[in-house]
C-alpha cells in the first residue's frame, strides 16, 4: 500500500509498505524529507539500499548516516530511529527477512550447522557497483510478477554475499567443481518445465546437490543462473509462437509469463523489438516471399 505521508513543503513524502506474496518477506519503499521515525524495532531482519540523499538513524547507541549506494543492515529487535539528513530528502528501499525466513535460507547453503548472521556494521559506506546490481535485482524480482525461480535464487544470493561479506566471523564457500551430468540434468528439466512454476529446491533435489551449491555451479559450466536459463526458454518458445496467429496475450500465458506487459517487457529487454513488432516484421516479411 502507498501512503503519501504528511509534508511542509513542495516536496511530498511516500512511503510504501508491502509484501510481495512470499512468506516472511516484506519490501518498503520511501523518498522521505520530513517524516521521522520514532524509535521502533523490527522482527526482521533489515537489509536496505540508498538510492538518494542521506538518511541518517540512531542504532545501539551511536548516530550512523547512510550515504548513496550505501548498505544498512539491522538486526531483528534492535531498536533505532530514521530520518533525512538534509533538504534532498532520503530515497531507499529495505527488504525485511524474517528469522524463520533466515534460516530457512541458512538451511539451503552447504555449510550445515550455519547460524544466525550477526552483523557488526549497521552501515557498509563502500560498496561496490556489483553489490547494488545484486541488490537492484533482487528487489525488483521481489516486486515484479510471480517468479519462484528468480526470487529464490537472487535472494539465496544476496544473503549469501552478505554473510560473506559482513557477517561476524564471516563464511567460506566450497567452490564449485564440474557438475556436467548434474548440471545437463537441471537444463533438460528446465526446457521441459520451462512454462511451469520450478523452485529452486526442486531443482536441488533432483541432481541431490545443495541450492545455492547448485545455482554457481550451474552459472560457471552454463554461463547464466538457472532463473535466466528458464527466462531464456520462455522467451525462445514465445517467439517461435509468434509466427502463428495465436493471441499475443494467450501466447504469454502459455508460455510461462504473467501478462502481456510482463511478456513485452521481457523480450524487448532480449531482442530489441516488442512481440507486436516482431510479429508484424515477420508478416511483411512472408508476404513479400
Amino acid at each position: 500500500m502507498s501512503v503519501p505521508l504528511p509534508a511542509t513543503s513542495t516536496n511530498t513524502d511516500f512511503a510504501r509498505l508491502w509484501q510481495p506474496g512470499i512468506a516472511g518477506i516484506e519490501l518498503f519503499s520511501a523518498q522521505l524529507y520530513h517524516h521521522s521515525f520514532a524509535k521502533h524495532m523490527h522482527e526482521a531482519y533489515t537489509i536496505g539500499l540508498t538510492h538518494r540523499g542521506v538518511g541518517g538513524f540512531f542504532y545501539r547507541g551511536s548516530n550512523h548516516c547512510a550515504h548513496p549506494g550505501s548498505f544498512k543492515l539491522i538486526h531483528p529487535g534492535e531498536v533505532h530511529t530514521g530520518q533525512a539528513q538534509d533538504n534532498d530528502g532520503w530515497g531507499f528501499r529495505n527488504i525485511y527477512i524474517s528469522v524463520p525466513k533466515m534460516q530457512a535460507l541458512l538451511a539451503q547453503l552447504e555449510q550445515p550447522g550455519l547460524e544466525l548472521p550477526y552483523f557488526s556494521t549497521a552501515v557498509s559506506a563502500a560498496i561496490d557497483g556489483a553489490e547494488k546490481v545484486r541488490f537492484k535485482r533482487l528487489f525488483a524480482a521481489l516486486s515484479g510478477p510471480p517468479n519462484a525461480l528468480a526470487q529464490e535464487s537472487l535472494l539465496l544470493e544476496c544473503v549469501a554475499h552478505l554473510i560473506t561479506r559482513y557477517a561476524e566471523g564471516g563464511c567460506g564457500w566450497q567452490p564449485p567443481k564440474p557438475e556436467t551430468q548434474a548440471i545437463a540434468q537441471v537444463q533438460a528439466y528446465i526446457e521441459t518445465h520451462y512454462a511451469d512454476p520450478v523452485s529452486i529446491d526442486t531443482l536441488a533435489q533432483l541432481v541431490g546437490l545443495s541450492p545455492y551449491y547448485l545455482i554457481r555451479s550451474f552459472r560457471r559450466q552454463v554461463g547464466v543462473p538457472p532463473h535466466s536459463y528458464q527466462r531464456h526458454w520462455q522467451l525462445v518458445q514465445a517467439k517461435r509462437s509468434l509466427h502463428t496467429d495465436q493471441p499475443i496475450a494467450d501466447l504469454a500465458i502459455a508460455h510461462g509469463f504473467y501478462d502481456q506487459s510482463h511478456l513485452t517487457r521481457a523480450f524487448k529487454n532480449a531482442f530489441g523489438v516488442t512481440p507486436g513488432q516482431y510479429r508484424q516484421g515477420n508478416f511483411i516479411q512472408d508476404g513479400q516471399g
